[in-house]
């Protein structure tokens, strides 16, 4: 009975540190809490005054169990490098939603008071940062991150991490295609999936996002780019990286996709990336 308990206290301690952020070494803790949520205020655009009242570009509600953390940084760090140090801990399978800096946020006052609500947050308009992203796990996550500068030269970092109830997934969709695509276009490249030695082809699900895709930005240029390793060769490789490109435009012009600018790139062995194999990647063309 004592070894099944203990093994499951490692268990749940391991999933906490899994998803716990570490702050710049000799931060102060200034708050902490996990609580259940209800109509849980998460800002997408940058916000506004209009007739007193705050107003966000964008926004969205939600439930869920909420995280929070709030430090304060040793002397001598920069907002900037309390934001980056925060994210850079996030994985690679959190899409970015929402990002603004300076005063492109709006009021680090309305931030501080009336989203956070937590004061010592208000600092300098210039020296906040704002982040928000979603963790496509089996559940459902946004993750926000907003760092400050005061006058005094203080900097604190907050973070909220929200586990979203199953219900309030359909919230977040749109939201969530979107930022993914912006992503993308901001990167150049998205890596749609890794494959083996049987024929490469799209899911239906893939389908769909590139179809929305070409649907949102009708006069961008893509490729379908299939990247081949093996010991066959190179022009081999290409030959069949191709074919197997052309298949996957095929798909998204049977699934009734516009493909006028979508276009099939066989690359074979080449244009490598670090640590990474035989794979299907979606390319922005300039």
């Amino acid at each position: 009975m004592l070894a099944k308990f203990s093994k499951f206290f490692a268990l749940f301690f391991i999933t906490q540190v899994a998803w716990a952020l570490n702050p710049i070494s000799g931060s102060y803790q200034k708050h902490y809490e996990s609580k259940k949520t209800q109509d849980h205020w998460v800002i997408l655009g940058a916000i506004e005054r209009i007739k007193g009242a705050v107003q966000p570009e964008a926004d969205v509600r939600v439930d869920g169990r909420v995280t929070q953390w709030l430090w304060q940084l040793p002397v001598g760090h920069s907002s900037d490098e309390a934001f980056s140090h925060a994210l850079n801990q996030l994985g690679k399978d959190v899409v970015p939603l929402y990002k603004c800096i300076g005063r492109s946020c709006g009021l680090s006052n309305d931030y501080a008071n009336q989203v956070f609500q937590h004061g010592i947050l208000y600092g300098r308009d210039s020296d906040q940062r704002y982040w928000v992203g979603l963790e496509n796990a089996d559940s459902k996550t946004l993750w926000v991150i907003y760092t400050s500068q005061r006058s005094n030269k203080r900097v604190y970092v907050y973070v909220e991490r929200l586990k979203l109830n199953k219900d309030q997934y359909g919230k977040i969709e749109d939201i969530a295609a979107k930022g993914e695509m912006d992503s993308f276009l901001e990167s150049g490249y998205k890596v749609v999936t890794s494959i083996d030695q049987e024929q490469a082809k799209l899911s239906n699900s893939q389908i769909e996002w590139i179809k929305r895709l070409l649907q949102s930005y009708p006069t961008k240029k893509f490729a379908i780019v299939v990247h081949r390793y093996g010991k066959q060769e190179q022009q081999l490789l290409v030959e069949q990286s191709q074919a197997e490109a052309q298949a996957m435009l095929d798909q998204v012009a049977k699934a009734g996709g516009f493909i006028q600018y979508l276009y099939a790139h066989g690359a074979g062995a080449m244009a490598p990336r670090e640590q990474l194999g035989s794979r299907i990647e979606l390319v922005v063309l300039k």
